[in-house]
């Protein structure tokens, strides 16, 4: 577990991270410069309301079952080859918190701190070694 300071540094790159992301997705397309040769994925332009909805269904299960389908989607590999341990940690906060605002309409720090709170971090960790148990 990463110390309070490191998560928190984390939750702020996340935060911001995510409110770039809101401002380009309502930004007209022509100001975005793409370039058409870079063969690597747009992860701040994906749509991730088809994983949003998968979460959400398992979240009526269970809080760790919500993880589990985060965790294993594809995305976060390709996000984790292209993007690196930090990129993709930057993701996955930016991600969880998009997620919360979109189930919940939870704003920003609400997300941060939902994600922050004990019992989610718990849910996440349990989730995320009963997926590297079943790998190994």
């Amino acid at each position: 577990m990463a110390s309070a300071n490191k998560q928190h540094k984390r939750a702020q790159r996340a935060k911001t991270k995510a409110k770039q992301n809101r401002a380009k997705r309502t930004a007209p397309t022509s100001e975005l410069e793409l370039d058409p040769n870079d063969s690597r994925i747009d992860f701040e332009s994906v749509d991730l309301t088809e994983l949003f909805v998968k979460m959400r269904d398992a979240e009526k299960t269970s809080l760790q079952a919500m993880c589990t389908v985060f965790l294993s989607d594809p995305l976060l590999e390709l996000v984790y080859e292209q993007e690196g341990d930090e990129g993709a940690t930057d993701f996955i906060l930016a991600a969880l918190i998009e997620y919360r605002n979109w189930s919940t309409e939870a704003d920003e720090a609400a997300a941060l701190e939902w994600i922050e709170s004990e019992a989610f971090r718990n849910d996440y960790m349990a989730a995320s070694q009963a997926l590297f148990s079943n790998q190994g």
